[in-house]
């Protein structure tokens, strides 16, 4: 007894740095958020600030502004899962197979998801850039000048080009979660298969996606609640624009409290961020664990 006490001191002494920078930077800043949300304040220390109880949360709804941006994140949700879960699980079968130079692939992969996001965002904007980007100019020296557009601040491809250029540098951290998945499906399981008459059809729908099942969920997860969060690429690129086509909660979050000083109305959207990514959890997980559950019986 007295041994698992002098353990649990020391497992506690040794967890309680990382729990101190969890409360001071996840914790302590959520509870904050929910507090100003209650109130109408523009963010300046030794203003008054006014209790207004959920008006905040009720305006959100009557705001066209952010029903588009939830519209615009709900598009990006469904594009991204069609996008990088396949793409993603594909690349992490072939690489999984072990083909020639499988490493240098599989790094080649995931370094965009090591580099900065600013850093990206303004890459991929010089070469969207219409005048003297990469895509235009290519397409001006092809003959093909009709295709080149402006094509981050026109309604019928900027957001459409934010999603591919979102993905491109996602789907190598999706991979990875596959690759690793993948890789650990028992040898032995996959040489039976193949004495069986298994092809790779239904290799992979039979065998590698149910054993991997749970990597497919987290992946999902994982695709959807960074979806919601969505800002820094998007504000480096558009701000938003064209006229809010390329809005999201995150970025009409930020103008709301640090632009127009809506402090308490910026703090409202932060929370249903917050709650829309539990929320949408909780309801993709338990809709796979039936979905599983189905298969298995």
């Amino acid at each position: 007894m007295n041994s698992y006490k002098r353990n649990m001191k020391i497992i506690v002494l040794f967890l309680l740095p990382a729990l101190l920078i969890y409360a001071i930077f996840e914790l302590i800043p959520i509870i904050q958020t929910v507090y100003f949300s209650f109130y109408d304040w523009n963010g300046i220390q030794g203003v008054p600030m006014k209790f207004v109880g959920f008006k905040n949360f009720v305006s959100l709804f009557k705001y066209p502004q952010f029903i588009g941006s939830v519209r615009n994140i709900a598009h990006l949700l469904v594009m991204s899962l069609l996008i990088q879960i396949p793409i993603a699980y594909l690349l992490a079968v072939i690489l999984g197979s072990y083909c020639k130079g499988y490493r240098f692939f599989k790094a080649i992969f995931f370094s965009p998801l090591v580099l900065s996001v600013v850093a990206i965002g303004l890459v991929w904007y010089f070469i969207l850039e219409p005048n003297n980007g990469v895509i235009n100019s290519t397409l001006n020296a092809m003959g093909l000048s009709s295709l080149a557009k402006n094509w981050l601040f026109e309604r019928e491809t900027a957001w459409n080009t934010l999603i591919l250029v979102r993905s491109w540098f996602r789907i190598g951290f999706i991979m990875s979660i596959f690759f690793a998945a993948i890789t650990g499906v028992p040898e032995d399981v996959l040489e039976a298969a193949k004495i069986d008459g298994v092809n790779k059809i239904q290799n992979l729908f039979k065998i590698l996606i149910p054993m991997t099942w749970e990597s497919v969920k987290i992946c999902i997860i994982v695709v959807i609640t960074e979806g919601l969060k969505t800002f820094d690429l998007v504000y480096v690129m558009t701000e938003g624009g064209p006229n809010g086509m390329t809005e999201t909660p995150a970025t009409l979050m930020y103008s709301e409290a640090f632009k127009y000083d809506h402090f308490g109305q910026g703090s409202a959207i932060g929370i249903m961020i917050l709650l829309s990514s539990v929320l949408i959890t909780v309801v993709v997980i338990r809709i796979m664990n039936g979905k599983k559950s189905r298969e298995v019986v």
